[in-house]
């Protein structure tokens, strides 16, 4: 006995000293693995806890001043092991106070001395906030306990505050004089979490969640002109809706087919509900926002999710119902595809309302969405969300890849598959995108904190590298197992706040495969891809590679007598390989050959056979299309200059630099993305630049 102990011993530690030397793991992540918090097998481990929050919450809003004021009774429940000697908690509000860091610009009207907090109660005992015991810091407040809260304990707190809706319509703001979407509008708990203890970081605009599984009980005061949206379900609509309002809310929450709750024409001079008291509530969720207004058009229908019907609401401005006619049925379709093929888990929740208003974009939250417009692209991306970081509670403050990354691929799979009808591999999407970074300093490894990035990387780094890389661990897996695994990891970690680790080792768990040939070049080195043709002989392709980084392999041929032929695998061909083979059948048919065309790669000018320059040496490129063009209503510039025999177009704000070949009268990449058209019939020269993976087209005028 004493003998096979030792062996389960000695076997444990070569296992976790081979977890070490796959991949780098920091030691606040370590110690959780040695706790028994987390496992490596990528589940929970036994020991597993996190900190729970219960809010009653009154609050009354004043739309002519834009006003809040709220008191708020607060139950924190204290599930970890460990005795508390301090309370953190956020004041989102405070980002607007005079001094305080922002990492963007805000209306001068919203900076002031934040949020005004009349009481603060611990226990039942008032908290002088001119004491040591509570300091204001940034957009915390930290409260010593004269008693610390147990291990097991729960502690009450009661607050009461004021502040204000504000202009700056980022996430949340004043939509227009009378209609404002409201989020991080109450005093929120602090994470205090098995890794990192409390999150204490700042908010800044950059970052975005991280927060505690909670209940929220909200009652809301406004003027009975105006309807309320908010997360979770309204508890007394009798008592707030006339006769009519009512009969129609009732029926949208059986209804398959989209209507009218409020339309244009109920909104008309002296509309009013029977009441301005709305009272919600909502469980287990990780936030809550509310939106408001007296002219907006409320569509609805339900969607049957698992044996339960999902109320499901478009809100807009009143007037051009026509614009956001296929908002709900878009949405409807979305969660029918969510809950039933990717990621194939029932949407959790028995609301989601997508209210219009922002400048542009989408933000997420329980339950609702702010979204710029009714696109299907925002609709499906700000609904994915409730996943991710809503069920799933990811620290997006600090892995902001671990649910934007999740958004964005998930949001071109689903909008793809299942809109589209179209089942091509998405791995090919992002050379715009991602490729333009890869091998610069700021292409930091995607494991760095979201913390530590700045507008440069911070939105490349959160959602399309991460997205790229998804793809390819798809393209890999292939559908069975990658939505097996995906499935497995969202129901493992449902409510609960995986790390980095967790979704490693759920995925290597599931499969069966060491993925760290993926995890590692991508998550923990500096690098980037870079293939490059080396020969070819008879039917055999030599393709050396000179990046660290492995990616897909994608050979297309084009042969003699009009035919094509191209094969595709997976990034682990590459993954660890100076070179490697490819067959190429019928090869006395080949006219040219080109690899990983359309997919990132730092030098791709060596990819092609016959190489660029033997091809563009017989084109005459008119000289006037060298130069730096201004694109209009971008405030950007376009560079296109000759660069050893090839044309190169670039957009240094967006990180886009390509060669571009003849093609006709236009002008087009390696990958078909960007496509130009020059004019030089005007004053100036002019260009017209499409791009395609963004369904834009830009003009621009010769400097």
């Amino acid at each position: 006995m004493k003998h096979l102990l030792t062996i389960i011993a000695l076997t444990l530690c070569t296992s976790l000293m081979a977890q070490e030397q796959r991949m780098f793991m920091p030691k606040e992540m370590k110690q959780a693995y040695d706790k028994g918090t987390r496992s490596y097998d990528g589940k929970p481990g036994p020991n597993y806890w996190h900190n729970t929050v219960d809010y009653d919450i009154k609050v009354s809003i004043d739309p002519e001043t834009r006003g809040i004021s709220g008191t708020s009774n607060i139950t924190y429940t204290n599930n970890s092991p460990d005795d508390l000697n301090t309370i953190v908690v956020r004041l989102y509000n405070d980002v607007y106070r005079k001094g305080n860091p922002r990492a963007s610009r805000v209306d001068d009207r919203d900076v002031d001395e934040g949020v005004t907090l009349h009481m603060v109660k611990v226990r039942g005992d008032s908290v002088d906030m001119e004491s040591r015991s509570f300091t204001r810091n940034g957009t915390n407040i930290f409260i010593r306990l004269s008693e610390s809260l147990k291990s097991g304990d729960n502690i009450d707190l009661a607050i009461n505050w004021e502040q204000f809706v504000p202009y700056t319509n980022r996430r949340t703001g004043v939509a227009d004089s009378t209609s404002f979407f409201v989020a991080y509008w109450y005093p929120q708990l602090a994470v205090y979490d098995d890794v990192f203890g409390w999150d204490t970081q700042n908010y800044s605009f950059r970052t975005e969640f991280y927060n505690n599984l909670a209940n929220f009980n909200v009652e809301f005061t406004v003027p009975e002109s105006f309807t309320v949206w908010s997360t979770g379900v309204l508890q007394n609509p009798e008592e707030v809706f006339n006769d009519e309002i009512l009969k129609r809310y009732n029926e949208a929450l059986t209804a398959t087919q989209p209507l009218d709750i409020i339309s244009g024409s109920d909104l008309k001079d002296g509309f009013a509900h029977k009441s301005g008291v709305w009272k919600f509530k909502a469980d287990e969720v990780s936030d809550f926002a509310f939106a408001m207004s007296d002219h907006y058009d409320w569509n609805a229908a339900s969607q049957r999710v698992d044996g339960r019907d999902v109320l499901i609401s478009s809100v807009y401005p009143t007037g051009n119902p026509q614009a956001y006619a296929a908002m709900t049925p878009n949405q409807q379709k979305t969660m029918k595809h969510f809950s039933e093929d990717i990621p194939g888990v029932p949407y959790p929740y028995p609301r989601f309302t997508t209210f219009i208003g922002l400048g542009g974009g989408g933000m997420e939250f329980p339950m609702m969405a702010y979204n710029g417009g009714p696109g299907l692209g925002v609709t499906v991306h700000e609904m994915f969300h409730m996943y991710f970081p809503m069920y799933v509670r990811t620290n997006e403050r600090r892995f902001a890849w671990m649910d934007e990354g999740w958004a964005d691929y998930i949001t071109a799979l689903v909008t793809t598959r299942f809109f589209r009808n179209d089942t091509t591999d998405l791995f090919t999407n992002y050379k715009g995108s991602v490729g333009g970074m890869q091998g610069q300093y700021e292409d930091v490894p995607l494991f760095t904190s979201s913390q530590f990035m700045d507008g440069t990387n911070y939105g490349y780094s959160a959602y399309p590298l991460p997205s790229f890389i998804y793809s390819m661990l798809h393209y890999h897996l292939g559908d069975e197992m990658f939505y097996k695994a995906y499935k497995e990891y969202i129901t493992r970690w449902a409510k609960k706040s995986p790390i980095p680790f967790d979704f490693f080792y759920t995925f290597e768990n599931v499969s069966g495969q060491d993925l760290s040939w993926l995890w590692k070049p991508w998550f923990f080195e500096y690098g980037f891809p870079n293939v490059k043709i080396e020969g070819i002989k008879k039917d055999k392709l030599t393709v050396a590679n000179l990046g660290n980084r492995p990616v897909p392999v994608k050979v297309d041929v084009k042969y003699n007598d009009g035919t094509d032929y191209t094969v595709s695998m997976s990034g682990k061909t590459m993954a660890g390989k100076d070179k490697f083979v490819v067959s190429i059948p019928e090869y006395k048919k080949i006219e040219s050959i080109a690899v990983n065309s359309s997919l990132p790669d730092l030098d791709d000018t060596d990819n092609f056979y016959p190489p660029l320059k033997d091809r563009m040496a017989g084109v005459e490129v008119p000289e006037f299309i060298y130069g730096t063009y201004n694109i209009a209503n971008f405030n950007i510039q376009a560079i296109m200059e000759n660069e050893d025999g090839l044309v190169k177009a670039q957009v240094p704000a967006a990180g886009m630099n390509v060669v571009v070949m003849p093609k006709e009268d236009k002008w087009v990449s390696l990958d078909g993305q960007v496509v130009i058209t020059f004019d030089n019939s005007g004053e100036k020269p002019t260009m017209s630049m499409e791009l395609k993976q963004f369904g834009v087209t830009v003009q621009g005028t010769k400097e």
